[in-house]
């Protein structure tokens, strides 16, 4: 439940310019861009205008976790014209923003029509209601439903019909931004105990990953005002999205940490790490970087300096935002000339 009037009563937790929690468990969202509607809700959509398509699909109707799915206008239409699909998991450090959201609806046109591929954004639940691992349980959720359409190519089930004229499930991608970007490892991590039918994923995209641990590195020290206020905001983030008495050590929080599962595990064949170079979460997604090398992993990192966390989304008109789109499309077409 939210509100955004809950004057009479005493807040218990605050993240300041984030996130309010009242005494009767009321949560409220102090960054909220509100939500926008698929085209498929939209009577004036003109496909052929606009270039992508877009509908929700609900998964759980208990739950209400559901995907937005957008279609690029493609030039073939039958089995010969599949396209690779990118499961994105959108940031907002766990609490905040929504796979409705004009930020990442925006986002996400742009790269299904870049791209051309499938993108199926998952709006999943939210801390503090929902506190880890739910994020990632209707993450990985989304990756059963897509092995079950897969399957249901061969005429076992009903399969939506955009996937089923359009998918290529031995494509899949999976790709995140800050919190985002820390569910997809969690994904690579939990996936390697499972094999699907009809689905192989090919890569992963993390654009400036939301991890942390119980030390402070590098650009997480020496903090000037503005970098301080960042880190009230990170750690009460943590708190409240962490199981209750996990530390920062905790494998949700930090992926190289003294109790984290080997990094040789994950199942992405490849690897795409981003970080911006005035990021101050920047050395997280390096450290990452340095352990996957050390662990045998195909990765890449791409600094872009000058620049702040999310900037792409934050600032899309950016001279390194359609750098940062060109270099993640190439990576997914990157594929077609791979074996795997």
């Amino acid at each position: 439940m939210e509100s955004s009037s809950s004057l009479s009563l005493a807040i218990v937790f605050e993240s300041p310019g984030f996130l309010r929690i009242y005494e009767d468990g009321t949560v409220e969202r102090l960054i909220d861009r509100g939500t926008v509607p698929p085209s498929s809700q939209n009577h004036n959509f003109d496909e052929a205008r606009e270039g992508v398509a877009s509908k929700d699909v609900v998964l759980d109707p208990e739950t209400g976790v559901f995907v937005r799915l957008y279609l690029p206008l493609l030039e073939v239409t039958d089995g010969k014209g599949r396209v690779p699909m990118l499961v994105y998991a959108h940031g907002g450090g766990f609490c905040v923003e929504s796979a409705a959201s004009p930020l990442y609806h925006s986002y996400l046109n742009k790269v299904a029509a870049e791209a051309k591929v499938i993108c199926v954004s998952v709006d999943y639940r939210r801390a503090p209601e929902h506190r880890l691992p739910a994020a990632y349980d209707d993450c990985f959720g989304v990756l059963e439903w897509l092995d079950r359409q897969a399957m249901a190519l061969e005429g076992f089930m009903s399969l939506d019909p955009w996937l089923a004229s359009h998918a290529d499930f031995k494509k899949v991608f999976l790709g995140g931004d800050s919190a985002g970007a820390n569910i997809v490892h969690q994904i690579g991590i939990s996936a390697c105990q499972r094999n699907w039918d009809g689905l192989c994923l090919q890569g992963a995209i993390l654009v400036h990953p939301f991890f942390g641990g119980k030390e402070r590195i590098a650009s997480e020290v020496g903090r000037n005002e503005v970098v301080e206020h960042l880190f009230k905001v990170v750690d009460g983030d943590w708190s409240i999205s962490l199981p209750v008495g996990a530390d920062r050590d905790h494998p949700f929080c930090n992926p190289v940490g003294p109790r984290s599962p080997a990094l040789s595990a994950l199942v992405y064949p490849r690897i795409l790490i981003f970080v911006a170079g005035k990021d101050p979460l920047r050395h997280r997604g390096i450290l990452y970087y340095q352990a996957l090398r050390k662990a045998g992993k195909d990765v890449d990192v791409v600094m872009t300096e000058g620049e702040n966390h999310v900037f792409h989304l934050l600032n899309p008109m950016s001279e390194n935002a359609p750098l940062m789109m060109k270099r993640i499309s190439n990576f997914m077409r990157s594929s077609d000339h791979r074996n795997h």
